[in-house]
Protein backbone atom coordinates (compact mmCIF):
# COMPACT_ATOMS: atom_id res chain seq x y z
CA UNK A 1 0.00 0.00 0.00
CA UNK A 2 1.56 3.20 -1.17
CA UNK A 3 2.03 6.07 1.81
CA UNK A 4 -0.64 8.18 0.37
CA UNK A 5 -2.90 5.36 0.80
CA UNK A 6 -2.05 4.78 4.27
CA UNK A 7 -2.58 8.34 4.84
CA UNK A 8 -6.31 8.30 3.06
CA UNK A 9 -7.14 5.51 5.72
CA UNK A 10 -6.31 7.33 8.50
CA UNK A 11 -9.09 9.56 7.47
CA UNK A 12 -11.42 7.32 5.33
CA UNK A 13 -14.19 5.06 7.78
CA UNK A 14 -15.70 1.98 5.28
CA UNK A 15 -18.76 2.53 3.14
CA UNK A 16 -21.89 1.53 4.83
CA UNK A 17 -25.10 0.35 3.03
CA UNK A 18 -27.76 3.03 2.38
CA UNK A 19 -31.10 1.20 3.27
CA UNK A 20 -33.30 2.71 0.38
CA UNK A 21 -35.63 1.74 -2.42
CA UNK A 22 -37.19 2.89 -6.00
CA UNK A 23 -35.25 5.65 -8.30
CA UNK A 24 -32.77 8.55 -6.70
CA UNK A 25 -34.45 11.17 -4.62
CA UNK A 26 -32.95 13.87 -2.69
CA UNK A 27 -32.50 14.51 1.31
CA UNK A 28 -32.65 17.88 2.61
CA UNK A 29 -29.33 18.25 5.30
CA UNK A 30 -29.64 21.27 8.06
CA UNK A 31 -29.23 24.32 7.19
CA UNK A 32 -26.03 25.93 8.13
CA UNK A 33 -24.90 30.01 8.27
CA UNK A 34 -22.43 30.81 5.70
CA UNK A 35 -18.23 31.06 6.86
CA UNK A 36 -17.49 34.60 6.75
CA UNK A 37 -16.38 34.97 2.89
CA UNK A 38 -12.91 37.22 2.90
CA UNK A 39 -14.26 38.65 -0.41
CA UNK A 40 -17.34 40.27 1.00
CA UNK A 41 -16.20 41.25 4.50
CA UNK A 42 -16.08 44.30 4.97
CA UNK A 43 -12.44 43.93 6.37
CA UNK A 44 -11.80 43.97 2.31
CA UNK A 45 -11.59 47.60 2.71
CA UNK A 46 -9.33 48.03 5.56
CA UNK A 47 -6.70 51.18 5.45
CA UNK A 48 -3.44 50.13 7.12
CA UNK A 49 -0.23 52.31 7.25
CA UNK A 50 1.83 52.38 4.87
CA UNK A 51 4.55 51.93 6.86
CA UNK A 52 6.07 48.87 8.28
CA UNK A 53 5.96 48.27 11.96
CA UNK A 54 9.20 49.01 13.74
CA UNK A 55 10.91 46.68 16.19
CA UNK A 56 10.75 48.59 19.68
CA UNK A 57 14.06 50.08 20.26
CA UNK A 58 14.52 48.99 23.41
CA UNK A 59 13.41 45.56 22.75
CA UNK A 60 15.89 45.05 20.12
CA UNK A 61 18.74 46.38 22.28
CA UNK A 62 17.85 44.21 24.99
CA UNK A 63 17.31 41.00 22.01
CA UNK A 64 14.13 40.40 23.45
CA UNK A 65 11.36 38.27 21.30
CA UNK A 66 7.55 38.69 22.02
CA UNK A 67 3.85 38.07 20.29
CA UNK A 68 0.65 39.99 20.63
CA UNK A 69 -2.84 39.10 19.25
CA UNK A 70 -4.86 41.84 19.54
CA UNK A 71 -9.29 41.83 18.82
CA UNK A 72 -10.21 44.37 16.66
CA UNK A 73 -13.71 46.11 17.23
CA UNK A 74 -14.95 48.43 14.38
CA UNK A 75 -17.71 50.56 15.19
CA UNK A 76 -17.84 53.35 12.42
CA UNK A 77 -16.00 54.09 9.12
CA UNK A 78 -14.16 56.95 10.40
CA UNK A 79 -12.51 55.66 13.96
CA UNK A 80 -10.22 53.72 15.05
CA UNK A 81 -10.93 50.15 16.15
CA UNK A 82 -11.74 49.46 20.02
CA UNK A 83 -8.86 46.92 20.91
CA UNK A 84 -8.42 44.28 23.01
CA UNK A 85 -5.30 41.99 23.82
CA UNK A 86 -6.56 38.77 23.77
CA UNK A 87 -2.91 36.92 23.85
CA UNK A 88 0.15 38.70 24.76
CA UNK A 89 3.78 36.70 25.30
CA UNK A 90 5.82 39.91 25.44
CA UNK A 91 6.26 42.80 27.37
CA UNK A 92 4.49 46.26 27.56
CA UNK A 93 6.99 47.70 24.75
CA UNK A 94 5.32 45.70 22.27
CA UNK A 95 2.02 45.57 23.06
CA UNK A 96 2.63 49.75 22.90
CA UNK A 97 4.21 49.27 19.21
CA UNK A 98 0.98 46.93 18.21
CA UNK A 99 -1.60 49.45 19.85
CA UNK A 100 -0.29 52.47 17.69
CA UNK A 101 -0.12 50.67 14.98
CA UNK A 102 -4.18 49.65 14.77
CA UNK A 103 -4.99 53.21 15.93
CA UNK A 104 -4.05 54.05 12.31
CA UNK A 105 -7.07 51.56 10.82
CA UNK A 106 -9.81 52.79 9.24
CA UNK A 107 -13.03 50.63 7.61
CA UNK A 108 -14.48 52.88 4.90
CA UNK A 109 -17.01 50.65 4.23
CA UNK A 110 -18.50 49.82 7.42
CA UNK A 111 -21.47 52.12 6.95
CA UNK A 112 -22.56 49.46 4.21
CA UNK A 113 -21.93 46.77 7.04
CA UNK A 114 -24.43 47.35 9.30
CA UNK A 115 -23.68 46.24 12.91
CA UNK A 116 -19.63 46.06 14.68
CA UNK A 117 -16.83 44.32 12.60
CA UNK A 118 -15.04 42.14 14.69
CA UNK A 119 -11.71 40.61 13.79
CA UNK A 120 -8.58 39.20 15.22
CA UNK A 121 -4.62 40.02 14.35
CA UNK A 122 -1.44 38.64 15.55
CA UNK A 123 1.89 40.53 15.60
CA UNK A 124 5.03 37.99 15.82
CA UNK A 125 8.46 39.83 16.99
CA UNK A 126 11.83 37.64 16.68
CA UNK A 127 14.74 39.27 16.19
CA UNK A 128 17.02 36.15 14.93
CA UNK A 129 14.75 35.76 11.89
CA UNK A 130 15.24 36.75 8.36
CA UNK A 131 11.72 39.14 8.56
CA UNK A 132 12.09 39.84 12.16
CA UNK A 133 8.54 41.60 12.31
CA UNK A 134 5.15 39.87 11.18
CA UNK A 135 2.10 40.78 11.50
CA UNK A 136 -0.99 38.36 9.99
CA UNK A 137 -4.02 39.60 7.83
CA UNK A 138 -6.91 40.42 10.31
CA UNK A 139 -9.74 37.78 10.31
CA UNK A 140 -12.90 38.74 10.97
CA UNK A 141 -15.45 37.10 13.56
CA UNK A 142 -18.67 35.71 13.07
CA UNK A 143 -21.47 36.38 15.63
CA UNK A 144 -21.90 32.92 16.01
CA UNK A 145 -24.64 33.74 18.55
CA UNK A 146 -26.70 35.54 16.60
CA UNK A 147 -26.28 33.42 13.35
CA UNK A 148 -27.91 30.57 15.91
CA UNK A 149 -30.35 32.58 16.81
CA UNK A 150 -31.29 33.83 13.04
CA UNK A 151 -31.16 29.94 12.17
CA UNK A 152 -33.70 29.17 14.85
CA UNK A 153 -36.35 31.53 14.02
CA UNK A 154 -35.75 30.31 10.01
CA UNK A 155 -38.97 29.61 8.74
CA UNK A 156 -39.35 26.36 5.76
CA UNK A 157 -42.19 24.49 4.21
CA UNK A 158 -44.06 21.71 6.23
CA UNK A 159 -43.76 19.36 3.73
CA UNK A 160 -40.98 17.26 2.15
CA UNK A 161 -38.90 17.83 -1.03
CA UNK A 162 -40.13 15.07 -3.38
CA UNK A 163 -37.87 15.28 -6.64
CA UNK A 164 -37.28 11.70 -8.80
CA UNK A 165 -34.01 12.79 -10.52
CA UNK A 166 -34.46 10.63 -13.37
CA UNK A 167 -31.82 12.40 -15.28
CA UNK A 168 -29.76 11.65 -12.54
CA UNK A 169 -29.78 7.65 -12.68
CA UNK A 170 -26.98 6.90 -14.10
CA UNK A 171 -24.74 8.02 -11.05
CA UNK A 172 -24.36 6.86 -7.76
CA UNK A 173 -24.13 10.44 -5.43
CA UNK A 174 -24.51 13.68 -6.24
CA UNK A 175 -25.21 17.20 -4.46
CA UNK A 176 -26.46 20.58 -4.47
CA UNK A 177 -25.10 23.29 -2.14
CA UNK A 178 -27.59 26.16 -2.21
CA UNK A 179 -26.63 29.42 -0.65
CA UNK A 180 -29.64 31.86 0.62
CA UNK A 181 -28.86 35.34 1.57
CA UNK A 182 -31.92 37.18 3.33
CA UNK A 183 -32.13 40.89 3.04
CA UNK A 184 -35.47 41.42 4.70
CA UNK A 185 -37.82 39.50 7.14
CA UNK A 186 -40.89 39.13 5.06
CA UNK A 187 -39.17 38.77 1.54
CA UNK A 188 -37.49 35.50 -0.61
CA UNK A 189 -33.76 35.21 -0.05
CA UNK A 190 -31.81 35.41 -3.17
CA UNK A 191 -30.69 31.89 -4.47
CA UNK A 192 -28.05 30.31 -5.85
CA UNK A 193 -26.59 27.17 -6.36
CA UNK A 194 -23.23 27.43 -5.37
CA UNK A 195 -22.21 23.92 -6.44
CA UNK A 196 -24.65 21.17 -8.19
CA UNK A 197 -23.63 17.80 -9.71
CA UNK A 198 -26.90 17.47 -11.14
CA UNK A 199 -29.59 18.51 -13.67
CA UNK A 200 -31.07 21.49 -14.28
CA UNK A 201 -34.56 20.34 -13.78
CA UNK A 202 -33.49 19.22 -10.28
CA UNK A 203 -31.60 22.71 -9.37
CA UNK A 204 -34.63 24.33 -10.70
CA UNK A 205 -36.44 22.61 -8.21
CA UNK A 206 -34.87 23.24 -4.97
CA UNK A 207 -34.08 26.85 -5.94
CA UNK A 208 -37.59 27.00 -6.31
CA UNK A 209 -38.03 25.73 -2.66
CA UNK A 210 -35.46 27.59 -1.13
CA UNK A 211 -37.47 30.89 -2.39
CA UNK A 212 -40.13 29.51 -0.03
CA UNK A 213 -37.63 30.32 2.90
CA UNK A 214 -38.56 33.72 5.35
CA UNK A 215 -36.36 34.93 7.91
CA UNK A 216 -38.93 36.76 10.13
CA UNK A 217 -36.54 38.01 12.54
CA UNK A 218 -34.11 39.37 10.85
CA UNK A 219 -33.55 42.98 12.00
CA UNK A 220 -32.59 46.49 10.18
CA UNK A 221 -29.29 46.40 12.29
CA UNK A 222 -28.47 43.10 11.11
CA UNK A 223 -26.17 42.40 8.06
CA UNK A 224 -27.19 40.23 5.03
CA UNK A 225 -27.73 36.67 6.45
CA UNK A 226 -26.38 33.90 4.55
CA UNK A 227 -27.34 30.11 4.87
CA UNK A 228 -26.11 27.05 3.00
CA UNK A 229 -28.43 24.38 2.61
CA UNK A 230 -27.30 20.89 1.02
CA UNK A 231 -28.88 18.47 -0.97
CA UNK A 232 -28.18 15.08 -2.23
CA UNK A 233 -29.00 12.71 -4.06
CA UNK A 234 -28.76 8.59 -4.09
CA UNK A 235 -29.27 5.72 -5.94
CA UNK A 236 -30.73 3.07 -4.01
CA UNK A 237 -27.47 1.13 -4.48
CA UNK A 238 -24.99 3.93 -3.12
CA UNK A 239 -22.81 3.63 -0.39
CA UNK A 240 -22.37 6.35 2.41
CA UNK A 241 -18.90 7.62 2.96
CA UNK A 242 -17.57 8.91 5.99
CA UNK A 243 -14.57 9.93 7.57
CA UNK A 244 -12.61 8.42 10.40
CA UNK A 245 -14.45 9.74 14.00
CA UNK A 246 -11.33 11.35 15.30
CA UNK A 247 -7.56 12.16 13.42
CA UNK A 248 -4.64 14.01 14.67
CA UNK A 249 -3.51 17.74 13.28
CA UNK A 250 -0.88 15.62 11.48
CA UNK A 251 -3.24 12.67 9.81
CA UNK A 252 -5.08 15.37 8.36
CA UNK A 253 -2.59 17.86 6.97
CA UNK A 254 -1.41 14.71 5.05
CA UNK A 255 -3.99 14.53 3.13
CA UNK A 256 -4.17 17.82 1.82
CA UNK A 257 -4.34 19.26 -1.82
CA UNK A 258 -0.75 21.05 -1.88
CA UNK A 259 0.14 20.71 1.38
CA UNK A 260 3.69 21.35 0.66
CA UNK A 261 3.52 24.51 -0.45
CA UNK A 262 1.35 26.18 2.09
CA UNK A 263 3.06 28.59 4.51
CA UNK A 264 1.90 29.18 7.85
CA UNK A 265 2.66 29.53 11.54
CA UNK A 266 0.62 28.84 14.71
CA UNK A 267 1.44 28.58 18.11
CA UNK A 268 -1.03 26.48 19.82
CA UNK A 269 0.19 26.88 23.08
CA UNK A 270 -1.13 30.96 22.70
CA UNK A 271 -4.44 29.36 22.09
CA UNK A 272 -5.93 27.38 25.18
CA UNK A 273 -4.59 24.13 23.86
CA UNK A 274 -4.94 21.32 23.63
CA UNK A 275 -8.67 21.75 21.54
CA UNK A 276 -10.53 19.65 19.32
CA UNK A 277 -11.70 20.93 16.21
CA UNK A 278 -14.85 20.61 13.52
CA UNK A 279 -13.92 20.21 9.98
CA UNK A 280 -16.87 19.59 7.74
CA UNK A 281 -15.76 19.15 3.76
CA UNK A 282 -16.78 21.85 1.11
CA UNK A 283 -14.20 22.91 -1.00
CA UNK A 284 -13.22 22.66 -3.73
CA UNK A 285 -17.24 23.32 -3.65
CA UNK A 286 -16.86 26.39 -1.33
CA UNK A 287 -15.33 27.00 2.03
CA UNK A 288 -15.14 24.20 4.87
CA UNK A 289 -16.99 24.69 7.68
CA UNK A 290 -15.07 25.13 11.09
CA UNK A 291 -16.14 25.05 14.16
CA UNK A 292 -14.73 24.56 17.81
CA UNK A 293 -15.59 21.19 20.01
CA UNK A 294 -16.31 20.97 23.74
CA UNK A 295 -14.35 24.73 25.46
CA UNK A 296 -16.44 27.23 23.72
CA UNK A 297 -15.67 29.47 21.02
CA UNK A 298 -11.76 31.19 21.98
CA UNK A 299 -11.45 34.05 19.82
CA UNK A 300 -7.26 32.97 19.74
CA UNK A 301 -8.43 30.29 17.47
CA UNK A 302 -10.07 32.40 14.55
CA UNK A 303 -6.56 32.62 12.28
CA UNK A 304 -5.92 29.39 12.43
CA UNK A 305 -9.85 28.47 11.94
CA UNK A 306 -9.80 30.37 8.87
CA UNK A 307 -6.96 29.06 7.61
CA UNK A 308 -8.03 25.34 7.60
CA UNK A 309 -11.30 26.75 6.24
CA UNK A 310 -9.24 27.40 3.35
CA UNK A 311 -7.41 24.20 2.69
CA UNK A 312 -8.52 21.84 -0.10
CA UNK A 313 -8.60 17.72 0.38
CA UNK A 314 -6.64 15.61 -1.71
CA UNK A 315 -9.84 13.60 -3.03
CA UNK A 316 -10.95 11.96 -6.28
CA UNK A 317 -14.13 13.62 -7.90
CA UNK A 318 -15.77 10.30 -6.95
CA UNK A 319 -14.58 10.23 -3.43
CA UNK A 320 -15.40 14.09 -3.41
CA UNK A 321 -19.32 13.57 -4.40
CA UNK A 322 -19.67 10.88 -1.30
CA UNK A 323 -18.01 12.65 1.17
CA UNK A 324 -19.40 16.09 0.92
CA UNK A 325 -20.42 17.71 3.97
CA UNK A 326 -19.05 15.33 6.33
CA UNK A 327 -17.48 15.78 9.22
CA UNK A 328 -14.06 14.80 10.88
CA UNK A 329 -12.47 15.95 14.45
CA UNK A 330 -9.21 17.17 14.41
CA UNK A 331 -7.23 17.02 17.67
CA UNK A 332 -4.61 19.91 17.96
CA UNK A 333 -2.13 19.22 20.81
CA UNK A 334 0.00 22.04 21.95
CA UNK A 335 2.56 23.31 20.45
CA UNK A 336 3.79 24.94 17.27
CA UNK A 337 2.68 24.29 13.48
CA UNK A 338 5.28 25.78 10.98
CA UNK A 339 5.12 25.30 7.13
CA UNK A 340 7.42 26.94 4.31
CA UNK A 341 7.68 26.28 0.41
CA UNK A 342 10.19 23.89 0.09
CA UNK A 343 11.61 26.73 -2.73
CA UNK A 344 11.00 29.66 0.09
CA UNK A 345 13.01 27.27 2.41
CA UNK A 346 15.77 27.15 0.41
CA UNK A 347 16.35 30.54 -0.51
CA UNK A 348 15.90 31.61 2.93
CA UNK A 349 19.14 32.48 4.86
CA UNK A 350 20.41 30.57 7.66
CA UNK A 351 19.74 32.00 10.99
CA UNK A 352 22.61 33.72 12.90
Amino acid sequence: MTRSRLAATALLGLLAALIAHGPARAQQNDISPLPVDPATSPLRCLQQPEAPLEYPAEARRLQLDGTVRVGLAFTAPDRPPEVEVLARFADERFVNAVRERVAAYRLPCQAAARGTVRAVQTFVFRLREPVPVRWSQPVELQDTDRARALRACLRTPDDQLQVNASRFDQKTVGNVMVRMTFTAPDQPPEVQALYASTSGNTQDAILDRARSYRLPCLSAEDRPMSFVQHFIYRKHDAGRASFKDEVTLGEFLSNIKGIRQQQAEFDFNTMNCPFTVAWTLGKPALANRVGEIGTGRDPNRAEFLAWLAGLEMDLTPDRFEHLLGRMIKIKVACGTLRLQPATAAAAAPPAP
